[in-house]
């Protein structure tokens, strides 16, 4: 907030002084320091912003503008800068041809409800391209929960049923989720629980879920769902522009 306003500030003077020298150049300079040290005056500001109070409105859409274009290019540069780390199945639930030329990649949390809103979208894109890779990559950061459900994912993922897993926890509506709600889906899956419960607490999963962990830090992915396709972000809750993504990726 201090680097906007510094930069707002010196922004708004500059686009002042040069409404003054446009505007007064054939008349007397209004005070001989202003005259001498080729400066302006307080009062010369003040007067341009009344007689142009957009230049205030100018000035901060132009700045907003450029600091958007800078975050833009910030975030494209980190993405590249782990391209490989973000779209590798390497430990995590994926369908798809591992060397497919399109991969989609999904970072969500299963106690998000934007991301639940979101599940039904990403199955349509599994099931009408069986041709792309799509990622799954759980976070842990929406609940107390988070941690539980994630580890829980990718120990039904080690028994190839995350999808399952996946439909079943998107869908509950019937109360609070907790540890035993989360077996019970397991169980429902029907998954080896003695087997779920050893790779939920094992040392794999949890290398796994911080490796995720680690890449949303350093690609500074900050809420859920997000989606990429080749990179490209797609913020959507249809399957639609991500199907189109998809498309202009082929």
């Amino acid at each position: 907030m201090k680097n906007f306003s510094i930069i707002l500030s010196t922004v708004a003077i500059i686009l002042a002084a040069v409404a003054i020298v446009s505007t007064c150049k054939c008349k007397a300079p209004v005070a001989e320091t202003a005259a001498t040290t080729g400066g302006v005056t307080a009062e010369q500001i003040a007067e341009v912003f009344k007689q142009n109070p957009k230049l205030i409105v100018e000035a901060q859409e132009a700045y907003e503008r450029i600091q958007r274009e800078e975050a833009q290019k910030e975030a494209l540069a980190r993405l590249q800068a782990h391209a490989d780390e973000v779209n590798s199945e390497e430990d995590l639930p994926f369908v798809g041809p591992k060397d497919a030329k399109i991969t989609v990649v999904e970072f969500f949390d299963f106690s998000c409800g934007f991301c639940k809103r979101l599940a039904p979208a990403m199955e349509k894109i599994i099931a009408d391209n069986p041709d792309v890779k799509i990622v799954f990559k759980p976070v842990a950061f929406v609940s107390p929960m988070s941690p539980y459900q994630a580890k829980a994912g990718l120990a039904a993922h080690k028994q190839g049923k995350f999808l399952d897993f996946y439909k079943k926890v998107m869908d509950y509506k019937s109360g609070p989720m907790t540890e035993e709600t989360v077996d019970g889906i397991a169980q429902a899956t029907g998954l080896d629980m003695e087997q779920f419960k050893k790779d939920v607490a094992s040392e794999d999963v949890k290398k796994a879920l911080d490796k995720v962990s680690n890449l949303t830090r350093a690609i500074q992915v900050n809420g859920v769902p997000m989606v990429f396709v080749n990179l490209k972000h797609v913020s959507t809750m249809t399957p639609e522009p991500i199907q189109d993504a998809i498309n202009a990726a082929k």
